[in-house]
């Protein structure tokens, strides 16, 4: 019957069981949970995200809904200077799939941390793992070590063309050859070495896939220090050791500007109040973000990720 609930009572169980202990987890780490707007006057910059828009009744369009809680959380963060994270919906346009979903849950906890914050990210994200699911302790390993071994090329130190025919056999070459070297990067990472990740944290991205992460020198190579969870052969989870420039982060959002310009996707405006919180002063900090209903699809070992929705099709 159309409207009614997707998910099992097994599901509901496990999902309910699934967020206690991710509370339990954060209580025990002395992070505050908080609550955020669902509505942003700006969105991510990141060309590749898909914000939907929000309008009042007259047509006026009044914001965005989040694609995470990142911009409200740093704003927090820069005034209160404490652990803390939010569970919540997020939603990103143009995103269905077996893999996707427009409406989804994220956790995003961000924590103050003065000495080794990258390799104190790093090491929360394993402890998760290793104290809600069965999967054990992640290894981790670099980017580079991963492309290397797959490739014999160096990601850090490659461009487009040297691409081009590992990605032909995907695409074909004329195709392959309208890429840039960020999203040939992207696909061949995704096609080629994701699927073959099953309890990984990939650590040091190339310095063009920074988003919103520092960027740091490592083996004299120009490394985005930003790490990602991989569990049987999917994206679990995404953090970043925080970049807190604000002239920096300007200038990102407008290298991010031209790049939606380039692959013909809608100008956005800049996001002035997170620019605000840098300038006040964001602390030396990481954040990580969570898809929660992707982690429930690997606890449960379920083939999809509608099966681990409360509702589907609803929209």
């Amino acid at each position: 019957m159309k409207g009614r609930p997707t998910a099992t009572r097994t599901m509901l169980e496990a999902r309910a069981s699934l967020l206690t202990g991710l509370r339990a987890f954060f209580e025990a780490r002395h992070s505050l949970e908080v609550d955020v707007p669902a509505i942003a006057k700006a969105p991510a910059s990141d060309p590749w995200l898909d914000s939907f828009t929000v309008k009042d009744p007259a047509g006026v369009s009044i914001g965005y809904l989040l694609t995470s809680p990142e911009t409200y959380l740093k704003r927090l963060l820069s005034t209160h200077q404490r652990p803390m994270h939010a569970i919540g919906k997020a939603y990103r346009a143009n995103e269905e799939g077996s893999e996707h979903a427009i409406e989804f849950t994220m956790l995003e906890w961000y924590r103050p941390c003065e000495v080794r914050p990258f390799e104190t990210m790093v090491g929360e994200i394993q402890d998760l793992v290793e104290s809600l699911t069965e999967y054990g302790r992640p290894e981790v390993i670099s980017y580079r070590d991963l492309f290397e071994s797959t490739f014999g090329v160096n990601p850090h130190r490659t461009d487009s063309q040297a691409l081009i025919p590992f990605a032909k056999d995907l695409l074909g070459v004329k195709a392959a050859a309208q890429l840039d070297l960020d999203s040939l990067l992207n696909l061949l990472f995704a096609t080629e070495i994701e699927p073959h990740l099953g309890n990984h944290v990939v650590v040091d991205f190339p310095m063009i896939q920074a988003a919103l992460a520092r960027v740091e020198t490592r083996e004299d190579d120009a490394v985005a220090k930003r790490a990602e969870l991989y569990m049987a052969g999917n994206e679990i989870a995404n953090g970043y050791y925080e970049l807190t420039d604000p002239a920096e982060q300007s200038r990102r959002f407008a290298h991010d500007q031209a790049r939606r310009e380039q692959l013909n996707r809608p100008a956005i405006p800049k996001d002035e109040a997170l620019l605000e919180a840098l300038t006040a002063g964001l602390p030396e900090s990481y954040g990580v973000a969570l898809g929660v209903d992707r982690l429930l699809k690997i606890v449960t070992q379920s083939k999809t990720l509608a099966e681990c929705m409360t509702f589907t099709g609803h929209l």
